[in-house]
């Protein structure tokens, strides 16, 4: 028997929207951007044929067919959360945990081993496509993802991990820079940067025009933009968890001044059944 009913993305939409009354909070929540999020909502609209909600200064309200689609899809949700939590049993279902290697490697790694040691039983799968535009945090078990850590409240968000960033380079660059005299300290010295939309180095010199004269080269993967800075192409935006390079002087700090606001936030989805081995071991990563 077909149902006629709207897709479940959409619904999954309208109910963030109308749970947070915002469109940029329910994005951040279903790690979409915000036009997707509006898509999503329109095209429920069209498809059962009334306006749901309604933008003004004030924020997002909902009209009255909004009210009983919201109760309706709550209900909805709340049931099949419930009715697959009494479906899934232990050690059926690996957990998921999603991190790129290079927070899998130096941070998420020794975790594990300990968590595992106390549950032998469980089984846990490490995905590495966090970094993914079309990555949904309900789609895995725990997630650790890059992001700013200002202590805003969501439900999603676990702990954050502040890490501070600030430069690091070869202790043959470091003595390059020192030997510079002048306003422009790094001229001509490489600047190693993963590709991300935002442009930290940027937001570490402040204006003070320290790297205006620095050629740019992007490594996407962490891993090897490490290594390429222990090989010498160039300065890094490093952060705590190298802390093994630069103890054993493979790198080192020729300047000052940090960037903070960043780090890495341990995240689970709030709508997503979730067993009580991914239960647990969300709680040890936040306690560790």
């Amino acid at each position: 028997m077909k149902h006629p009913l709207p897709p479940l993305d959409s619904l999954k939409v309208f109910e963030a929207v109308a749970r947070h009354m915002s469109f940029t909070r329910a994005a951040d929540e279903l790690c979409m951007s915000k036009g997707a999020v509006s898509y999503q909502v329109s095209k429920l609209e069209a498809r059962i044929g009334a306006l749901l909600l309604k933008r003004s200064a004030r924020g997002v309200l909902l009209t009255d067919a909004g009210q009983i689609l919201l109760q309706a899809t709550r209900g909805m949700f709340e049931e099949l959360s419930r009715s697959l939590a009494r479906i899934s049993t232990a050690g059926e279902r690996p957990i998921t945990v999603a991190a790129t290697t290079y927070v899998a490697a130096r941070w998420l790694s020794a975790r594990i081993s300990g968590f595992i040691a106390e549950h032998p039983d469980v089984s846990i799968v490490l995905q590495h496509t966090v970094n993914a535009p079309d990555f949904a945090i309900d789609s895995v078990d725990v997630a650790i993802r890059w992001d700013r850590c200002d202590g805003r409240r969501d439900p999603s968000r676990l702990k954050e991990l502040p890490m501070p960033l600030f430069p690091a380079c070869t202790p043959a660059i470091a003595e390059r820079i020192a030997r510079v005299a002048g306003a422009s300290p790094l001229a001509g010295v490489v600047l190693l940067c993963e590709e991300r939309s935002q442009d930290l180095w940027l937001e570490w010199d402040a204006g003070r025009g320290l790297i205006r004269q620095c050629p740019r080269r992007a490594i996407a993967d962490a891993n090897v933009l490490v290594q390429a800075a222990v090989d010498g192409q160039g300065l890094i935006l490093a952060d705590p968890l190298m802390n093994a390079e630069l103890a054993s002087g493979s790198l080192t700090t020729p300047l000052d001044g940090m960037l903070e606001g960043y780090g890495y936030v341990v995240m689970q989805s709030p709508s997503r059944p979730v067993g009580p081995e991914a239960k647990g071991l969300a709680q040890w990563l936040v306690q560790e």
